[in-house]
């Protein structure tokens, strides 16, 4: 649903506890294999979560910035 270097929202359909640590993976089109991030439940309710990201890779975050410029301006 949202998605920046510190974190994402995401549709989860559940509902998780604040504070809980959850793996995540996504796709996105500048980088050939998934990210893959712990990260930590910062708020949920039943139709998403929001999450912050423990920490990514050097690689991730080139990627994501590069992810990011393609996209058009607000």
């Amino acid at each position: 649903m949202n998605l920046s270097l510190g974190g994402a929202l995401v549709a989860a359909g559940t509902k998780y506890s604040m504070g809980q640590h959850v793996m995540v993976s996504f796709q996105i089109p500048t980088q050939g294999e998934a990210i893959e991030v712990g990260a930590t439940v910062r708020w949920s309710d039943d139709k998403a979560t929001g999450l912050q990201f423990d920490g990514l890779r050097a690689r991730d975050v080139w990627a994501l910035n590069k992810f990011f410029e393609q996209l058009p301006s607000p």
